[in-house]
């Protein structure tokens, strides 16, 4: 998002688009994309779609800087890269890397350290505006980001829009040199023409990328800049736009519909942003176009009300300053995030918003560093050798904070995975992991967190599914084999989502040890259903990927599916009962299909989870508490209706293996089992926890593949 222009000039109630003074309009945009950015992070249920507000702030940055380096360039015939880059830091730098050292510091005071590594890895990233390639490395998902997030993960943005001010003013003055010959109309417009070809070359490559992996689209750069030239489209164009008063009027109210129902409408599961981000990235260009007329339904004196300018003119330091804030608060106060709590951080977002342009925003775009009262014109005494290299090290000392934190945290990383390593044979141990929770064991509960495997710190990276697992982004399947590949031998195949893959570490185990084939059939956020056609987004996605991995389990025959998926809702709790009975429809279709084949389809049971009795983060709650005790939740609590038992019932065919009585002792399901962390996060197992329990998995499939027990594993 851009820094918030501070001129101002005499508000004209024409609609005419001229010079780039004060424009009311672009201060209400500002003000609507930054509360439905924070909205949407504050109530995500509420406004599903409020990402859309970043996209805002990118046409407003498209249109404001093309404006400006045009009117440079092409008029003037003043414009220099250095002058343009010195206003660029003074008016974004100051603000964004003391955002990022506060992050950064409070971090390493109050947040637990399973939030270290990827915060200073985040924070480097930032400080440097390359935060949204870092995210696409690290594969995050920004649309299903949850409190586990990042508190600089927010930054993607403002690194998009960086490097967007880095090359596109080299780029216009080039497309000029080429072009001006001739009239100046008639260059400027060959100048819009040409803008206009990079915005359809972006969209088309946004549109290919986002429908192949969309949650890497979502981060690139080359996916947005479409949305940047179309501002910059019409920065160019703007002189010749005349409208009437009531044209105007129209405009401005169907740009600002446009950019409502996306917000509304769209959702984390929308195909964005693709060709979809068409209608909040044109609605905010008519209502820029459309001017601020006044008239009967005039939306301009709302535009123009103190309100509304005060909080546009504070959107970037808002912007900055909320998602730490949502991240960081609840840790430190030891709060959980209730409804007051929530509109508490809102104001709260909105005040330090304020006192972050006041004596930051300000005094440094000003060159008032003294934070006296100076105006928002930067002073052209101070030498840009001096601006840039100030910029320089405010960049390596913040990026320097993050680097030391992440070095930490390595640190401890490699001494817990090199104790974890250690571990040769966990099922095989008396009182360790799921033995401990055997009736009649004779083991004592966990009294201390001390000592616990894996370490709370490396417990979200212990995943079982061991590689094999499809992103949210593709729909391609990916097939891991494990075990024999003697022609005789039983072949097994396991399909559904992150749920069904916690369990690969055990059943590998057991392939390799009892002689079966085993292969995977996995993909993040899909259960193995026979979805509609008519879904879109990513219920699209998953739809096609179940399409695709159905025809390959089908051709291959095996002797028998092993199939899992989530039982709860994202962020814990039970599904409603009308999408219960619409999962155990999908996954009726499905397994009909793998039984044709002359397959088995064996159900196993969700787990129980500790986010749907209230524990979101179990390492961190472990980490935080010498006594884990305090992160157990209730069996009753944990363990939600699920579908796959209505879907077995329905067919009559399907063994549903229910291990649940190996994660709880008591009515209660503690963290922390035998010495071992039972959970990765709020809702899967880690893969050590999923190891002990494979002498009590083999002996339930063992009934289940029609073989005997001892053939199922050699461990029970």
């Amino acid at each position: 998002m851009s820094a918030p222009t501070t001129d101002h000039s005499p508000v004209s109630a024409a609609p005419a688009r001229t010079a780039p003074g004060f424009l009311p309009e672009i201060q209400a945009l500002r003000t609507v994309a930054v509360l439905l950015v924070v909205v949407y992070h504050l109530w995500p249920g509420y406004l599903p779609g409020g990402y859309i507000g970043v996209d805002v702030f990118f046409v407003i940055s498209g249109y404001l800087i093309t404006a400006h380096i045009v009117r440079e360039v092409v008029d003037k015939r003043s414009f220099t890269l250095t002058g343009f880059y010195v206003r660029r830091i003074r008016r974004l730098l100051p603000a964004a890397l003391v955002v990022l050292a506060v992050v950064g510091v409070a971090t390493l005071l109050w947040a637990p350290q399973t939030l270290w590594n990827d915060t200073g890895k985040q924070i480097v990233a930032s400080a440097f505006y390359v935060e949204n390639w870092a995210l696409v490395a690290n594969s995050v998902d920004y649309l299903g980001a949850s409190v586990e997030s990042s508190p600089v993960q927010h930054f993607w943005s403002l690194s998009v829009e960086e490097q967007f001010y880095l090359f596109w003013p080299i780029l216009i003055a080039a497309a000029w040199l080429l072009i001006a010959r001739g009239r100046a109309a008639s260059a400027r417009t060959r100048l819009g023409l040409t803008l206009a070809g990079i915005a359809v070359a972006s969209l088309v490559f946004s549109v290919i990328a986002t429908y192949s992996d969309q949650p890497s689209a979502y981060f690139n750069t080359f996916t947005r800049m479409w949305e940047f030239a179309v501002g910059g489209v019409l920065a160019v164009f703007a002189a010749r736009l005349s409208l009437r008063p009531w044209q105007s009027i129209a405009a401005t109210w169907a740009g600002l519909v446009a950019i409502l129902v996306s917000a509304v409408v769209y959702t984390s599961g929308s195909l964005f942003p693709g060709w979809i981000a068409l209608l909040p990235v044109v609605g905010t260009a008519v209502v820029i176009a459309a001017g601020h007329a006044d008239g009967r339904l005039s939306l301009a004196p709302v535009m123009r009300s103190r309100p509304v300018q005060f909080v546009g003119a504070i959107s970037y330091s808002v912007y900055l300053w909320h998602w730490p804030l949502i991240v960081l608060l609840p840790i430190i106060l030891e709060r959980a995030l209730d409804t007051p709590f929530r509109i508490a951080l809102l104001f709260g977002s909105l005040l330090v918003g304020w006192l972050s342009k006041k004596y930051i925003e300000d005094p440094f775009r000003s060159g008032t560093i003294g934070w006296g009262s100076g105006t928002a014109t930067p002073n052209p005494t101070v030498r840009p050798r001096l601006v840039f290299a100030m910029a320089a090290v405010g960049m390596v000392v913040v990026a320097s904070i993050g680097a030391a934190q992440w070095a930490q945290s390595e640190a401890r990383i490699a001494q817990s995975e090199s104790a974890l390593r250690a571990v040769t044979d966990p099922a095989a141990l008396p009182c360790f992991g799921a033995a401990a929770a055997v009736p009649g064991s004779g083991c004592a509960p966990a009294t201390t967190s001390e000592g616990v495997l894996p370490d709370p710190i490396i417990a979200r990276d212990d995943g079982a599914a061991d590689g094999c697992q499809q992103s949210t982004g593709s729909t391609e399947v990916l097939v891991c084999s494990f075990g024999s590949k003697a022609p005789g031998a039983l072949r097994i195949a396991v399909a559904g989502d992150s749920h069904a893959g916690q369990w690969v570490g055990a059943l590998k185990t057991l392939a390799i040890d009892s002689g079966w084939h085993l292969d995977t059939y996995l993909r993040s956020g899909c259960g193995l259903a026979k979805l509609p056609d008519s879904a879109v987004g990513g219920a699209q996605r998953c739809a096609t990927w179940n399409d695709k991995a159905l025809r390959a389990i089908v051709a291959e025959q095996y002797d028998a599916v092993i199939v899992s998926t989530r039982s709860s809702v994202v962020g814990g709790g039970a599904k409603s009962e009308s999408q219960q009975a619409a999962d155990a429809s999908a996954m009726v279709g499905a397994w009909t299909e793998i039984q044709a084949s002359g397959a088995r389809v064996i159900a196993i049971h969700d787990i129980p989870q500790p986010a749907n009795g209230g524990v979101y983060d179990a390492p961190t709650c472990v980490m935080e508490n010498p006594d884990p005790a305090p992160c157990a939740t209730s069996m009753s609590s944990s363990i939600v209706a699920d579908p796959q038992v209505a879907a077995a019932r329905e067919l009559g065919s399907v063994e549903v293996i229910d291990l649940a009585p190996y994660f709880c002792v008591d009515d209660s399901c503690p963290a922390v089992l035998g010495s071992v962390l039972v959970y990765g996060d709020g809702n899967h197992m880690t893969a050590l926890f999923a190891q002990t329990l494979t002498p009590y998995l083999g002996a339930e499939l063992a009934p289940a593949l029609g073989i005997e027990p001892a053939e199922a594993s050699s461990l029970s």
